[in-house]
């Protein structure tokens, strides 16, 4: 990919956000590495290995990155056969056991991820290496006495050999104390030795070794003979211990060096799925959509049209205006115009850099129906690269940059122009601009260009390969809109926007008269259709909106219809597993009044009683058999109920209208705004009749949905909490007849927490945990009340 094109569109920033996501050195290492992929085969393997990744968060599921450093230096160590400190070998075998549990997760669900198998069997089994830096090193960082028997055996014998030569210079000390030659009483050490600090004047009172003298020579500290011996022991005791933690620590180190690529390559996989896991975190900051969760095909193609829904500049802060654009197909070209500071630039490095994002496998920020096509080539030439060391202006730096484009572009090749024919005479700039975008069409390029040329726009509309597309401008506020629309190119406005700045009416009349009367016409159909085209997108918009809404009830009242019959099944086969028995009870007594009979035992009074008995039983069995219906209860102030009356159900902050009378179930179908559902009677507080009249009966709207769905993962408790309150107050007055609420399994203190918020919550009839397929312990679906 063209370094001078990753620089002007500032996919390097990009990179520093991804870096800043990584949970350790090596990773951040390689986010920074990260190119766009120039092959289709290639661009797809980056997104389906994030599209995998996304899935596992989506799942809840956490890939562990604890203690991961760089160890690649301490692994090359031991490879060229040094000693490593337990320090490091601690560090190392710490790192090797997070790879290793990052395999089992992955492991566990590898079917449905498969290309972060590819990776994790990259990580080695480093458990015999791992197994042995427990046994020989404590968590202190310090070789243990089982690291061997010689140690062991060694370290027995030093403590002997020191609590022997304690006693003899504790002997020795009193002894000078008791003669009052001691400086003072208290054994000292100087160069590793145990001595005692004798009075200058009495240094030949004790045979020894001097081994210091105190700055002002009044104190000699003097090993005693006799303490000598004892003090050589453990010297060579403490050389001996020395000698084996050095050679159990090299045959420690010997095991992973002899392993050193094994071990390379499991860190490498491990920094992999750290780059991964950052790009899902950045496309979560990003509020990027593409790719969805385990699919990378949809989306992302060989060739054809690029269509960006809704796309944001990654490197935009505050309330950024997102941008609908489509590049390539029937008509590859696309020429923006508008005023300056309108957005024009902005637009043009959004398409190219979510472009080159999706094919480095970096989350998009845009919206689902979101589609990117892979080119192997991306040129840009934007901004003012005038210098005047290399005696270039604004003309001369640009078209240098598409001198250099010209020469390589090619089918396949997406180009991005910025402010082309710009910093030279407008007519021959216009000119020079035209059979710029002429050259690169026929070349077979898509390309996005920005311009200022009146002229081009009408080469535009004219040229079936080019589309026009403008930003929008506010007259009123004098100031940008940064809306992009396809199809028209943009006004002018340099008129209107003189007079909001109080240039004087004269001049402006003035100005006015130099222009054709077609010139004001086709500015008044700009603006006209400009218009039209607006209120047709929030038409289009409310329309959506309301299938969205249809759909979403049309799956709950699929999923409540199932749920009655799963219940239904499960009623009439309690009912006739309670027949079944019951008649087999009946039966049995009519066998014992036949075995009477036949022996004559009969009592007239006995089989009277026995047929009351039976009686009683089959109507007990048809009873149960019966379908039992609880009558409602009718308010004794209730009015009997009409279509088009006004319904007030307790529970239902607005009223709805009655489109039945009460049925036989002793329900009443009643329209809430957009949605329609059947209420018992029991739970209509008031029946207002309204006045049979022409006009059309009133529907309360219902308030805006805030979706099926709530994300609290990664949040505290406190602030999940509140969310979930304001949440289901929004959902409720939407309509909506249920919710998902994903908490996360993590510890359960926030699954706890949420569900005890929802037990005997007003706005919820109940709460389940969900499938297993669709999020387990960390999603609870709450049923609203309704």
């Amino acid at each position: 990919m063209d370094d001078h094109t990753l620089r002007v569109l500032e996919f390097d920033k990009v990179l520093t956000m991804l870096a800043d996501e990584a949970a350790f050195s090596i990773g951040r290492e390689l986010a920074l590495a990260v190119r766009p992929e120039t092959e289709f085969a290639a661009a797809l393997e980056a997104q389906w290995a994030t599209a995998e990744m996304k899935l596992l968060d989506q799942m809840g599921i956490d890939v562990p990155f604890a203690g991961a450093k760089d160890v690649r230096p301490l692994i090359h160590s031991a490879a060229i056969g040094q000693a490593l400190d337990p320090g490091d070998l601690l560090d190392t075998a710490q790192v090797l056991r997070t790879a290793a549990r990052a395999r089992n997760v992955v492991e566990r669900i590898r079917a449905r991820v498969p290309r972060l198998g590819e990776i994790t069997d990259e990580i080695g089994d480093f458990r015999h290496f791992t197994d042995e830096v427990d046994a020989a090193i404590t968590a202190r960082g310090d070789v243990a006495d089982s690291a061997s028997d010689a140690l062991a055996t060694t370290r027995r014998e030093l403590r002997v050999a020191h609590d022997r030569l304690e006693q003899r210079a504790q002997a020795a000390l009193a002894d000078a104390v008791r003669r009052g030659i001691a400086q003072e009483g208290l054994l000292t050490e100087r160069n590793g030795r145990k001595v005692i600090p004798l009075k200058a004047d009495y240094r030949g009172q004790i045979q020894g070794i001097v081994h210091d003298v105190s700055s002002s020579g009044a104190t000699v500290f003097v090993e005693p003979m006799g303490v000598v011996e004892a003090g050589n022991q453990v010297r060579e005791l403490q050389l001996a211990e020395e000698r084996e933690v050095r050679r159990v620590l090299q045959r420690i180190s010997g095991m992973l060096g002899a392993r050193e690529e094994a071990a390379l390559a499991t860190v490498m996989a491990l920094a992999r799925l750290d780059v991964l896991v950052a790009k899902v975190r950045l496309g979560k900051k990003l509020r990027a959509q593409v790719p969805p969760p385990g699919d990378a095909e949809s989306w992302l193609h060989p060739s054809g049209r690029s269509i960006i829904v809704r796309g944001r500049h990654p490197l935009l802060r505050g309330d950024v205006v997102p941008t609908d654009i489509d590049v390539g197909g029937d008509a590859p070209g696309v020429l923006i115009t508008g005023p300056n500071t309108g957005g024009k630039t902005v637009a043009l490095k959004t398409v190219g850099l979510l472009t080159l994002m999706a094919q480095a496998g970096i989350p998009v920020p845009c919206d689902e129906g979101s589609q990117f096509t892979v080119y192997p080539r991306v040129y840009a030439d934007i901004g003012d690269e005038q210098s005047i060391e290399q005696s270039l202006s604004t003309f001369s730096s640009h078209m240098r940059n598409i001198t250099a484009i010209l020469t390589k572009a090619a089918p396949g090749t997406l180009v991005l122009l910025d402010e082309l024919g710009a910093g030279t005479d407008p007519v021959e700039g216009a000119a020079l601009a035209r059979a710029i975008l002429e050259t690169l069409l026929e070349r077979g390029c898509a390309l996005v260009a920005t311009t200022h040329h009146g002229e081009l726009k009408a080469f535009a509309h004219s040229d079936p390969r080019l589309r026009n597309a403008s930003v929008e401008f506010d007259i009123e506020t004098l100031s940008p809109t940064y809306h992009l629309t396809i199809g028209l190119p943009g006004q002018s406005n340099a008129i209107a926007i003189a007079r909001r700045l109080g240039l004087d009416e004269a001049v402006l009349e003035r100005a006015s008269q130099q222009l054709s009367p077609e010139h004001f016409e086709f500015e008044q159909l700009l603006a006209e259709i400009r218009d039209e085209r607006a209120a047709a997108a929030e038409a289009r918009k409310r329309e959506e909106l309301a299938r969205r809404e249809a759909e979403e009830l049309r799956l709950a009242l699929a999923e409540r219809r199932d749920r009655i019959e799963q219940e239904r099944a499960s009623i009439l086969q309690t009912a006739t597993r309670e027949g079944e028995d019951a008649l087999a009870d009946v039966r049995r007594e009519l066998d014992q009044v036949r075995r009477r009979a036949a022996n004559r035992e009969f009592d007239a009074r006995a089989a009277e009683e026995t047929l009351r008995t039976l009686d009683a039983k089959l109507a007990k069995v048809a009873a149960r058999a019966r379908p039992q219906r609880r009558e409602a209860v009718r308010p004794a102030a209730l009015k009997a109920i009409e279509p088009g009356d006004t319904i007030h159900v307790r529970d239902i902050p607005q009223p709805g209208e009655a489109l039945s009378a009460e049925g036989e179930d002793g329900r009443v179908e009643v329209q809430f705004g957009g949605l329609r559902m059947k209420v018992s009677v029991d739970r209509i507080d008031r029946v207002e009749g309204v006045t049979r009249a022409p006009a059309q009966p009133s529907v309360v709207p219902l308030g805006p949905s805030p979706g099926v769905e709530l994300d609290l993962r990664g949040q505290r408790a406190e602030e999940a909490l509140l969310r979930c309150e304001t949440y289901l107050d929004d959902a409720f007055r939407a309509g909506l007849p249920f919710v998902r609420i994903i908490h996360g399994k993590g510890t359960g203190a926030l699954r706890a927490a949420i569900r005890e918020t929802l037990t005997g919550h007003p706005l919820v009839r109940r709460f389940e945990t969900a499938q297993a397929n669709e999020g387990g312990e960390g999603v609870t679906i709450a049923v609203l009340a309704g």
